[in-house]
């Protein structure tokens, strides 16, 4: 009996100094491998987890997305379509160098195109007109009719362009080593490359005086065509975009009209009727 009662006193004893060496033991652990927490990353959202492994990024393939070099993961293109992205950033910058650098046109000349296709200029330029053709709708109810569906146009433009950025991500070409290529962006789309919104925006401007002049020519939608390809030119030439994403520019600017019109591509066919405007 008195051993028992001894014992029972000597682990009594013992207890509290084995509880502190275990709270050492896990404190030195914390010093040792300390918990880093980071705030959630936009690169996070799409990860798929793996029970006990942790995050996986579904592999991109990078040669659609970026210029980049692929990285582990990546799934390259192969065979026909990786031959054309590559004779795309090949030609693409061989443009390049043959204006800029050997200074074919002048640099000044291709960032006024620049500046004439921006949407800084053509948006608030077109609410300013709207704003006097509603004034005089009564008189001139033919203006506010184009006006409003060029209005149209250009909002419509402006989703068509931003959602395929969104959705492709190409980055800009990058001749010069600053962020996308020196160009300097309004909001995060607009650091996309894939299509070129100058392209589509000035595309859109010559089809839809074609389309008011009734597909004939006259010295207003002659210019406006020579001006698009000038603007969708230059955008390769500055190296703020590759040759494919003018092209899909073009591209976008043909859609954009086709929705406007009904499918019709026909001005009668405008998607904003003269009925619906109250005219």
């Amino acid at each position: 009996g008195g051993e028992e009662v001894q014992a029972v006193s000597w682990a009594m004893s013992v207890a509290p100094a084995l509880s502190r060496v275990r709270s050492a033991g896990r404190a030195d652990r914390s010093r040792e491998r300390p918990r880093s927490r980071r705030p959630m990353a936009r690169e996070d959202f799409g990860f798929q987890r793996r029970k006990g492994r942790g995050p996986r990024q579904q592999p991109t393939v990078a040669s659609v997305r970026d210029d980049r070099e692929p990285e582990p993961g990546d799934r390259v293109p192969e065979g026909v379509f990786a031959g054309m992205l590559k004779a795309d950033r090949r030609v693409s910058r061989a443009i390049h160098d043959a204006v800029l650098d050997r200074g074919a046109v002048p640099r000044w000349a291709l960032e006024a195109l620049e500046r004439a296709g921006s949407g800084l200029i053509w948006f608030p330029g077109s609410l300013a007109a709207l704003g006097v053709a509603f004034g005089s709708r009564t008189s001139s109810p033919q203006a506010f009719w184009v006006l409003s569906n060029f209005m149209a146009g250009l909002v419509l433009d402006v989703l068509i362009v931003g959602t395929v950025k969104g959705a492709f991500r190409r980055r800009r070409p990058n001749y010069t080593g600053e962020e996308n290529g020196g160009y300097k962006t309004i909001i995060k789309v607009d650091s996309f490359s894939f299509p070129s919104g100058h392209t589509s925006r000035s595309a859109f401007v010559a089809l839809f005086l074609l389309l008011v002049a009734g597909g004939g020519g006259g010295a207003g939608p002659i210019a406006a065509v020579v001006w698009a390809l000038a603007t969708a030119a230059s955008r390769v030439a500055l190296g703020r975009h590759y040759a494919s994403d003018v092209a899909a520019g073009m591209v976008a600017a043909a859609l954009n009209v086709a929705l406007l019109t009904k499918g019709h591509f026909s001005a009668p066919y405008f998607v904003l009727e003269k009925a619906l405007l109250g005219l």
